[in-house]
């Protein structure tokens, strides 16, 4: 499934430096772009997907917005905050690419891709469980590495 890097409008780009001087932690960039699968990997990854889809609604619900693009829906909110939490457990972020896709419902959706040594892994605020990208029946449009004063 060919996916192009996109390139973000001056007004996102300018969202993104924004969201970085308020969260320095979640800006780190790093030159490790995939990660070995492993047993202590799958349930990291399973957990902090099974977290963030059931703590989501409520942090939503107190207008504590994560979004780097304030214009942006839900799924952007639940694509970063999974891709925090997986920094915090010592994941690369060179790894973690936010995806935009499209459903088979025709609608735009953000996934959070993770490139493992088995393939990539898609944690979806959709979905319980962490598939595999082939398997989502998802359109992939764009896949970005979140990049910040590189």
């Amino acid at each position: 499934m060919p996916v192009r890097n996109v390139e973000f409008s001056e007004r996102t780009a300018l969202s993104y430096q924004l969201f970085c001087l308020q969260y320095g932690n979640e800006c780190r960039t790093s030159s490790r772009n995939v990660i070995a699968y492993t047993n202590k990997l799958r349930t990291v990854l399973a957990s902090v997907n099974r977290t963030v889809n059931r703590v989501m609604p409520d942090i939503r619900a107190s207008r504590e917005f994560l979004s780097l693009n304030p214009l942006s829906g839900a799924s952007d909110d639940y694509a970063m905050m999974k891709r925090g939490q997986l920094i915090r457990a010592g994941l690369p972020a060179g790894a973690l690419r936010v995806a935009s896709v499209t459903t088979p419902e025709g609608r735009s959706h953000s996934v959070l891709v993770v490139t493992t040594s088995t393939g990539e892994l898609v944690l979806d605020n959709r979905q319980a469980s962490v598939m595999k990208r082939n398997a989502t029946g998802y359109s992939f449009a764009a896949l970005s590495t979140v990049r910040f004063f590189d």
